[in-house]
């Protein structure tokens, strides 16, 4: 049963993930018997999940960019102007943490998920130095913030 398990959770994630920075060698064809190094990175919060290339658009919260959930890393590398394009965190729900790195030109908007978070139905928030429980946060250029997320529904940004 727990090789079942695994082998589901494995496919799971490797149909979600848009690239993986390897220890050891993964599975290549889906669930199979894997390389213990691999697996001992895992374990080890080694092998983790980020995305880069990102691109912020939009000039709202309905219209930034998603940005995708179950990732540790996300770099977003172009932006249209300074202030005006953004980007939409996750769901926050308890124990997510991601770090977000700013790699444009252009100071960028980060909004919660548009959606309600279906663990708190209402509206995720914000809170970053100086503000509590707002709608959206700048990041500035070619800067990182760590967004951790304590309690479902609400986004720590520092």
């Amino acid at each position: 049963m727990k090789k079942l398990l695994f082998a589901a959770f494995a496919a799971l994630l490797a149909g979600s993930v848009s690239a993986i920075a390897v220890v050891g060698i993964p599975p290549i064809n889906g669930p199979a018997l894997v390389d213990g190094a691999w697996l001992n990175g895992i374990a080890g919060g080694l092998n983790n999940v980020y995305a880069s290339g990102i691109s912020a658009v939009g000039t709202t919260q309905t219209t930034a960019t998603a940005l995708p959930a179950g990732a540790l890393l996300l770099e977003v590398d172009t932006s249209t102007s300074a202030g005006t394009s953004g980007v939409n965190l996750p769901f926050c729900l308890a124990g997510t943490e991601l770090n977000l790195l700013n790699n444009t030109a252009y100071t960028i908007t980060v909004y919660p998920a548009v959606a309600n978070n279906p663990a708190t139905a209402a509206q995720d928030t914000i809170i970053t130095a100086g503000s509590v429980g707002t709608t959206s946060a700048s990041q500035t250029l070619y800067s990182g913030k760590v967004y951790t997320c304590a309690k479902n529904g609400v986004w720590l940004g520092k």
